[in-house]
Formats: C-alpha cells, sequence, structure tokens
C-alpha cells in the first residue's frame, strides 16, 4: 500500500464527507442570506427590483462566501459520485436549512413539516446505502 493514497474504505467515504460539506454550507448561505435580507429591508422604502442595496450587508457577503465554498465541494463530489446519486445525496440540505432556520432564526417546523424531513432522511439514507452496497460489490 502506498502511504500517499487513502485506505480504500476512507477513500470511500469522502465523497459523503464532501456532499455534506456541500450541504452544511448552503444550508449556512441560506441562513445568512435570509439574515442579511432581514437587516437591509428597512434601508429603502422603495423595493428595488435587483436588491442591489441588500449588497451593503456582510451577512449577504458571507451568505455568497459560503455558497462559493459550497459549490468548490460540489464539484469535488461531482468528479468521484454519479450525478444521479450526487444530487439525491445532497438534499439532506433539506433537513439542515429547516433545523437551522429554527436555531438560528426562531422559525417554527411543523408536525407536517418534522414528517417531511424524516421522510426525506430516510430517502437519503436508502439511496446511501444502496449506493455502497452497489460500491462494495464492485
Amino acid at each position: 500500500m502506498n502511504p500517499i493514497q487513502p485506505p480504500v474504505r476512507m477513500k470511500s467515504a469522502l465523497p459523503y464527507w464532501g456532499v455534506i460539506c456541500c450541504a452544511l454550507f448552503v444550508t449556512a448561505s441560506e441562513v445568512l442570506l435570509k439574515m442579511g435580507v432581514d437587516d437591509t429591508q428597512d434601508l429603502h422604502s422603495a423595493p428595488s427590483w435587483a436588491e442591489f442595496h441588500g449588497l451593503v450587508s456582510g451577512w449577504i457577503w458571507a451568505g455568497i462566501l459560503c455558497y462559493i465554498i459550497s459549490f468548490i465541494f460540489w464539484l469535488k463530489v461531482l468528479k468521484v459520485l454519479p450525478l444521479n446519486i450526487a444530487f439525491n445525496l445532497v438534499n439532506i440540505e433539506h433537513i439542515f436549512v429547516p433545523l437551522a432556520s429554527y436555531l438560528f432564526l426562531g422559525e417554527m417546523i411543523s408536525p407536517m413539516r418534522a414528517a417531511g424531513i424524516a421522510i426525506v432522511l430516510l430517502g437519503v439514507l436508502v439511496i446511501a446505502e444502496s449506493y455502497c452496497r452497489v460500491e462494495e460489490r464492485a
């Protein structure tokens, strides 16, 4: 075994960490953008069609930076996972965003929404598990 190359088990886990990082940075971006929009909504009484006045907020810029970082992780994930698997796995952000909205923005999660989040989690786990089994056989 070459000491520079990661072990096979660790190598197969790397795309999943990339998916999680991608989803976490998208989540951070969404929360930061919401904070930025809330922070700048009183700057101008007349609505701007392009919302350029929002660019004065540091929250908005932090959100944009998180999107860029997420995009970098996404490109790395696409190098090692098929698109149909990666796209389905990154839907874990549909779990992270409501939870982050609850924790950081004080938004409520209704019981129906919680049920939907549980279904999304189950779907992501089923897709990840089935892909891992196929990958182990290869």
